[in-house]
């Protein structure tokens, strides 16, 4: 028998993926972990990091700040935003890039630096993405 990781990734308001995985690496406040079926029962808080989802393929995806918990082979993932890989746009990461590195530069505040860091760490992660296609094509 082949037991799945059933597992929702929740957004405000909305599911935004559902499906059944085989395995799931997320990056915790801890340092980064896999779940695979059968895990023991857990919650933790997630970091913005890339999420990879194994079925077939792997499925990458970007999310934030946000929370997990695992329970008799059910993943739930809330998190306040969540880009899917395949809505990466390559040359406007380019832009967004220049855009979060100018504002944490200019940032006098620690709460607008702290803004701009958490949009720099996404942009990262989309980047790490990019290089995962690049180097399985």
């Amino acid at each position: 028998m082949n037991l799945k990781l059933k597992t929702k990734i929740a957004v405000p308001g909305k599911i935004l993926w559902e499906g059944e995985v085989d395995e799931i690496k997320v990056q915790t406040t801890t340092g980064k972990i896999g779940i695979l079926p059968n895990h023991v029962s857990l919650i933790t808080a997630i970091e913005t990091s890339v999420l990879t989802l194994k079925q077939d393929k792997k499925i990458y995806m970007v999310i934030s700040d946000g929370y997990l918990s695992v329970e008799k082979n059910c993943v739930f993932i809330a998190t306040d935003r969540c880009i899917l890989e395949e809505n990466i746009d390559e040359k406007k990461l380019d832009e967004n890039y220049k855009i979060a590195l100018e504002r944490y530069n200019e940032a006098k505040k620690p709460g607008k630096k702290y803004i701009a860091n958490k949009a720099l760490k996404r942009i990262n992660a989309c980047y790490e993405i990019i290089n995962y296609r690049k180097n399985t094509i």
